[in-house]
């Protein structure tokens, strides 16, 4: 397995110093047969394709209220997550969504959140540092 935070597309990421690699795309420009399972179990949590953008960005840096930064990376779904608690507006990072914890189904490690809009629908924002990927067979 690879750490997710180290697929993003070549470049410097600015604010952590450390060199990245491109994800590996098919004929069409998409990446193909990685699936996204959680770091600490190997859960599947969800895969490339289920990628998406929020505020014209795929990745995000949020700082919560007690100052912790969190690198997470947006997602379509995540079949593999078990949103855990009461949805609630306070300390969004994005504004028009609530928001609950995303477990994973197979440990329950935080490995992000769950983002609920009136009328934009859902997503998961995932700590990329808490994901792996893997190859499928």
């Amino acid at each position: 397995m690879q750490p997710l935070s180290t697929l993003r597309r070549d470049r410097r990421d600015p604010e952590l110093r450390t060199p990245v690699k491109p994800a590996v795309e098919d004929a069409q420009g998409s990446t193909t047969g990685r699936h996204i399972v959680c770091a600490v179990c190997g859960h599947h949590i969800t895969t490339e394709r289920e990628r998406s953008e929020m505020k014209g960005r795929h990745e995000h840096r949020c700082v919560n209220p007690g100052g912790v930064i969190f690198h997470i990376g947006c997602f379509r779904r995540a079949p593999g997550c078990v949103s855990h608690g009461v949805p609630t507006t306070e300390f969004t990072w994005f504004p028009g969504f609530a928001w609950n914890y995303a477990l994973c189904g197979g440990c329950s490690t935080l490995l992000g959140w769950h983002y609920h809009g009136a009328e934009a629908g859902a997503f998961f924002g995932l700590i990329l540092n808490r994901l792996a990927t893997q190859q499928s067979h």
